[in-house]
């Protein structure tokens, strides 16, 4: 049963837009802020810059994986799971997030971590243990059967009579991208309240739920920003691809209640635009550029951007300026989707001397 959902609207200045969510839980804070960001010496071709401050949505639960997790869990609770399987890197903002949250609601969190298990507990592993998540570290010649990893750990719960709900990475898959045409709501509301129009909403890429979720928020509440993506790891084409499957998948899950919506159907290709090679040598390891960022924003801005996710966005928006993609006049929309816990496995390079 679909519900009408205007959380998020500013009561009292616009009307709220109107848009038929599946249900949700309530686990963010929202809506988040939009700021304008202060100049930055060290990056001088950056446009007009705003963020979107996801990193606001909570504590221990902040970024932008819990705005899809409000609608997964909904689901999980559906289901009436007791136990909740996702996966991530070692460092995944989505993996605590989830930990967090499934102790929150009283649920078994079971993780499925790439990558070796860290001699001391830090930044987001830290939380993932302290959250009661029991971690299964698997290599990355694994990774590629990580879907099928999970399934069997579910069905070894299910076996013990604990049923077990499977959440993919990032949580993006169907439920997961309501996540972000809610996000999107919450800015074409802010446009209209700000008496703003962006230009380009620039966004990191690495699961594609965020992107997907903006797109289509983008034709359901008529923003005419153009939605860039910066992918933090593989290529630009993977992702396209990438994206556009989680659409496939999308319309194919809900084609029953929304059928006839000019809004809804299959995202194309031509659609996703992705900026291409911030991406660092591997998953959540930045470039020497992209450190200097981070030191940057937050000397300049009190803005703690990550190595995985947002430190590899805004070195794209940087360097995508610096290309001449906009004008010095254009508003661009950057959302910060979290990630700060991760800052802390980097503190040598980071701050020497800690």
């Amino acid at each position: 049963m679909f519900f009408p959902g205007t959380r998020g609207a500013r009561s009292g200045i616009i009307p709220p837009m109107r848009f038929d969510y599946p249900p949700s839980l309530k686990l963010a804070n929202l809506p988040t802020p939009i700021e304008r960001m202060r100049a930055v010496a060290e990056l001088p071709d950056l446009p007009n810059v705003y963020v979107k401050r996801d990193d606001l949505t909570g504590s221990a639960l902040s970024g932008n994986k819990v705005r899809k997790l409000e609608f997964a869990l909904a689901e999980a609770a559906a289901a009436d799971a007791r136990a909740v399987v996702t996966c991530g890197g070692v460092q995944s903002n989505h993996a605590r997030a989830t930990a967090v949250a499934a102790a929150r609601l009283g649920l078994r969190p079971v993780l499925v971590l790439r990558g070796e298990a860290p001699v001391e507990s830090d930044g987001n592993v830290l939380l993932d243990r302290l959250a009661g998540a029991e971690i299964r570290f698997i290599s990355p010649e694994e990774w590629p059967r990580v879907n099928e990893i999970m399934a069997e750990i579910a069905a070894g719960l299910a076996a013990g009579g604990e049923k077990a709900y499977v959440i993919p990475e990032g949580a993006s898959y169907p439920p997961g991208v309501f996540g972000y045409i809610r996000a999107a709501q919450e800015i074409a509301e802010a446009e209209k309240t700000l008496g703003i129009e962006f230009d380009t909403i620039v966004t990191a890429v690495g699961s594609g739920g965020t992107s997907a979720g903006l797109i289509y928020g983008k034709r359901i509440f008529g923003i005419k920003a153009r939605v860039l993506g910066v992918n933090v790891l593989d290529t630009p084409e993977y992702f396209a691809s990438r994206i556009a499957g989680i659409s496939e998948a999308f319309v194919g899950k809900y084609e029953k209640h929304y059928r006839g919506a000019s809004w809804f159907k299959p995202i194309l290709l031509g659609e996703i635009e992705i900026a291409g090679g911030y991406e660092g040598p591997a998953y959540a390891v930045p470039t020497k550029e992209g450190l200097e960022v981070i030191r940057a924003c937050a000397r300049r801005t009190g803005l703690f951007l990550d190595p995985a996710y947002t430190g590899k966005a805004m070195l794209g928006l940087a360097g995508e300026a610096a290309k001449g993609r906009w004008r010095k006049s254009d508003s661009v929309l950057f959302i910060h989707t979290g990630g700060i816990f991760s800052l802390f496995p980097w503190r040598r390079e980071l701050a020497p001397g800690t």
